[in-house]
């Protein structure tokens, strides 16, 4: 007959096991961000930008009569680091469909904002964008931005898109650092062009990207582990009515790395609790 104590210690751990490797696992996209970068996961870093979208970002009065949001406004961006892969993974988490200018509105906001001359293209067309823009540390002084690096996203002029969804493009930045970051797209970085999970709509609202071997683009500068700086912009002139979302430069605290027991620790920590606990029940049989 097995001990109580023995079936206690095995379940114990196999829980230990099966928390940790979910913890350790990458990211699943579904175009809903708070879902995939949830606040509990300590891995995710959240970076707020945008708590009062009605008064914070212009828009048609009848869509805040309505309730309802531009898919300009971001309430915040959500990071999340894999030491393994050296991926990097990005959620922009606005309040409704990232990239519209009516959000959520339907039919009757859209001719709306034809009646004041705007135009709100379909997915990330048009001067539309949504943009990233990375800035390393700075070496003199650790609580400034140092150099921008790249930026990542769709680009406003859609002659600097990328091979990705939507034109998704991970590329140099090529203005100065008072240049706007949607007109400043430079070549595509091929070693670090990661993916855009979605086009933005109703079913994944989200805008949801990775970037491919993210140490590498500007060693010991451009460091998850040290941390770094981050500049949004979400917008077009397009739509003519509604505002864009622009913020300064944001301060993304450092990263750690999260380490896993390989399964034959596991398997020893397992077998040890287990002989202990067999041991025990033993010496309580024989005394």
């Amino acid at each position: 007959m097995v001990s109580r104590n023995v079936l206690r210690w095995s379940l114990a751990t196999l829980a230990l096991i099966c928390a940790q490797s979910a913890t350790a696992e990458p990211i699943n996209f579904t175009g809903f961000v708070e879902n995939d970068f949830q606040a509990s996961d300590k891995s995710n870093h959240i970076i707020q930008v945008n708590p009062d979208p009605f008064n914070r970002i212009v828009q048609m009065n009848e869509m805040t009569s309505a309730g309802i949001i531009n898919g300009y406004a971001l309430k915040d961006m959500r990071l999340n680091y894999d030491f393994a892969s050296d991926t990097l993974s990005m959620g922009l988490n606005t309040y409704s469909i990232a990239g519209s200018a009516i959000g959520n509105g339907g039919p009757d906001m859209a001719a709306l904002l034809s009646s004041r001359g705007g135009v709100d293209p379909p997915n990330l067309g048009g001067k539309k964008s949504i943009t990233i823009g990375f800035a390393g540390q700075n070496l003199s002084d650790s609580s400034k931005p140092g150099e921008m690096l790249i930026v990542a996203g769709v680009p406003a002029n859609k002659n600097q898109a990328g091979p990705g969804l939507d034109g998704f493009t991970v590329s140099k930045y090529t203005g100065s650092n008072g240049n706007s970051i949607q007109n400043s797209y430079g070549a595509n970085l091929s070693n670090h062009q990661g993916e855009l999970a979605f086009s933005p709509s109703a079913d994944h609202p989200g805008f949801e990207f990775t970037i491919k071997n993210f140490s590498q683009i500007a060693p010991n500068v451009l460091d998850p582990s040290k941390g770094f700086w981050l500049k949004a912009y979400l917008g077009s002139p397009d739509d003519v009515v509604i505002g864009e979302e622009g913020t300064g430069y944001l301060r993304v605290p450092a990263f750690e790395p999260f380490s896993v027991p390989e399964p034959t620790t596991w398997l020893a920590w397992t077998l040890v609790a287990g002989a202990g606990a067999v041991a025990q029940f033993r010496r309580r049989r024989q005394g």
